[in-house]
């Protein structure tokens, strides 16, 4: 028994002292007090977690992991740049509150970025239905403005058939037509066009309801004057894009002055188809006739019967050939001694009157100059487009 004693004294001795001889080095003596304690305590920490605490620490390696932020404070942190904050905010704080702090930090920060990130999911496809609706939608809104205008800037209607107006653009045309045929403007002359108007509404009506239009005569007369409304219409704009310039003006208005002359004349004629008639008008005349009185009974002159062949005062450039170069070669009251032909007949012409010529102002030959100028121009250019055409007769 001694000796079984003896040897666990010796095993119990070895055990406690030597680990302590074994780490025992020259140094001061707090380090060995804290080198004796701290394998004491690694050694009651080691023994419980190796059957507590381990088996957290294998199966949740995550959530070691994260805590590591909650060590840094809050507090400390607020002031540290944006970047830093998503990290810090979002994985501690959702675990306690996730219903309410991604929303308070959704509202501040994605504002101004999230609109544009719904944009760009959007699809090409919608995003082209998209653009087409709205340009639909303005055109629809600028044909609801312009017929708006349109109605309110419309011509006034000078009446209306059946409660079809008629627009005071056809009254216009008409009376423009007339008046270039010299008749004279007057009340009757409007009231007369304004009734032919309203006559033409109420029987196109009436050949609408019938089907006339449709006829192949009608369809014909409708592609005629579609021709003659486009021809028109090429020509004023043709007008439009070659304005006539000032210099222009003046240059044709100095060219016209000087052609007129200094001299002007008032002629009375007589105008018969044939030769043979002119000469018997002469016998006439010789017998004691006046020319005035033959004119009245033979003259084929439009107008000439009423004012029995007298002409207004003319100067001689503006007379058919030969005649302007005839007249200048006789003295007033005498008559040419022989008819003269022109394009419009045999010409028996006597000079009523001699007077010295005053030549218009620029601007009362303006307009006229200007529309010499602009039928020139125009049937060269119809010329050059006829050479240009290929035409079949």
């Amino acid at each position: 028994m001694k000796k079984f004693s003896l040897f666990i004294s010796v095993v119990f001795v070895s055990y406690v002292f030597l680990p302590s001889l074994m780490f025992a080095k020259p140094i001061n003596a707090q380090d060995t007090k804290v080198s004796l304690k701290e394998p004491v305590a690694s050694e009651n920490k080691s023994s419980l977690p190796v059957k507590k605490v381990e088996p957290p620490k294998k199966a949740q390696p995550v959530e070691i992991a994260k805590p590591q932020p909650k060590q840094s404070s809050p507090a400390k942190k607020k002031n540290v740049p944006l970047q830093s904050q998503p990290a810090e905010v979002v994985e501690p704080k959702a675990d306690k509150a996730s219903s309410v702090k991604p929303k308070v930090e959704a509202k501040p920060k994605p504002v101004g970025k999230s609109q544009p990130r719904e944009k760009a999911k959007v699809s090409p496809q919608e995003s082209e239905n998209a653009a087409f609706t709205k340009v639909i939608d303005t055109a629809q809104a600028s044909d609801t403005e312009s017929n708006k205008t349109r109605n309110s800037s419309s011509l006034p209607a000078v009446a209306s058939v059946n409660g079809q107006p008629i627009g005071a653009y056809a009254f216009e045309a008409l009376l423009l037509e007339q008046l270039r045929k010299g008749t004279r403007d007057s009340v009757e002359l409007r009231k007369n066009i304004r009734d032919e108007l309203v006559v033409q509404t109420l029987l196109s009506q009436l050949a609408m309801e019938e089907g006339l239009d449709e006829e192949k005569e009608v369809e014909l007369a409708f592609e005629s004057a579609r021709r003659t409304i486009l021809s028109q219409a090429w020509r004023q704009n043709w007008g439009k894009e070659n304005p006539i310039k000032e210099t222009e003006i003046q240059r044709e208005y100095n060219a016209t002055v000087k052609k007129l002359g200094d001299t002007e004349y008032q002629l009375r004629q007589v105008v018969v188809a044939d030769e043979t008639a002119a000469y018997l008008i002469i016998d006439q005349m010789e017998a004691g006739k006046s020319l005035g009185d033959l004119a009245n009974r033979y003259t084929i002159e439009s107008g000439g019967k009423k004012s029995k062949g007298l002409l207004p005062w003319v100067s001689p450039s503006l007379l058919l050939s030969p005649i302007g170069e005839l007249i200048t070669q006789v003295k007033k009251g005498e008559v040419l001694s022989s008819p003269v032909r022109t394009q419009a007949g045999w010409h028996i012409v006597k000079v009523e009157g001699v007077r010295s010529l005053t030549p218009p102002s620029l601007e009362q030959l303006q307009s006229q100059v200007r529309q010499g100028i602009l039928q020139k121009k125009m049937t060269k250019e119809i010329q050059k487009l006829l050479d240009q055409a290929k035409i079949k007769f």
